[in-house]
């Protein structure tokens, strides 16, 4: 699998683990370089996180890292019961209800549905998206106000569309994040963000997504969507909740496993 359009590699700093970038070299299929390049896409293992640089580019200036331990990320766990998505997930009735982040990005939102009681069980096609993610979920399970959260949440590097119809537990919901912004360098688009759309995207359309979680049949599916945006795949939500920015539409389901044919 590609994971990037751009040329890619790997440079461990000297205070860093040597076989842990190696392995994550030969995992991701990618060179490990003595000395970081002079331009192109760097993934940076330092003696603190892993991080993505593009180099020679001065509108990117900066890093991307994992860190569920930001000030900002800890303000959402504050109450996390009173996010809107949090509300759009909430089931009734179910102790520990497992939740599929089937698009998990960066595990933004992951951290803040487990935090607010579900076990989570994320998805991420792309090798080197997953492999930030992994390493800023390592490092929370360290800190002692966020390691309760991390344990609740589980990472495979997988497309969702090949996982979803062969799940061992049925989910409680299905989340679906589609939300990717197209290619821009405006200021509109964040740098972590800009970052991303180095890396190679997933090819299949987010209705596929849609489709296949809807086959499911967990008790809830919630997509977030832009505020003023088409409903995905043009399938009618049984409920939507509106925030300021964005809305999350919330097709109920059965809850009960299909029967295999």
């Amino acid at each position: 699998m590609s994971v990037s359009p751009l040329p890619l590699v790997l440079h461990a700093d000297g205070s860093s683990a040597p076989d842990r970038a190696l392995g994550l070299a030969q995992a991701l299929n990618i060179p490990l370089a003595a000395a970081p390049p002079a331009e192109g896409l760097l993934l940076r293992l330092t003696s603190e996180h892993l991080e993505l640089r593009k180099l020679g580019d001065p509108a990117l200036p900066g890093a991307l890292w994992v860190d569920f331990n930001r000030p900002a990320a800890r303000r959402r766990l504050l109450h996390p019961g009173e996010e809107l998505l949090t509300q759009a997930a909430k089931v009734r009735n179910a102790a520990q209800p497992l939740l599929i982040d089937a698009a998990a990005g960066l595990g933004r939102d992951g951290f803040l549905l487990a935090a607010s009681g579900f076990r989570v069980l994320m998805f991420e096609c792309n090798p080197v998206v997953a492999a930030l993610l992994s390493d800023g979920l390592q490092r929370a399970a360290r800190i002692v106000e966020l390691a309760d959260i991390a344990a609740r949440m589980r990472l495979t590097t997988a497309n969702a569309l090949d996982r979803l119809p062969a799940l061992a537990e049925q989910p409680d919901v299905i989340y679906l994040d589609p939300m990717f912004p197209e290619r821009s360098k405006t200021a509109k688009v964040k740098q972590d963000l800009q970052l991303l759309q180095l890396l190679d995207q997933k090819s299949e359309p987010p209705e596929q997504l849609l489709f296949a979680a809807l086959k499911v049949q967990a008790k809830k599916v919630v997509v977030k969507r832009p505020l003023k945006g088409p409903f995905l795949g043009e399938r009618v939500p049984s409920y939507s909740l509106r925030g300021k920015a964005v809305r999350f539409d919330v097709y109920v389901g059965s809850g009960k496993k299909r029967e295999s044919p």
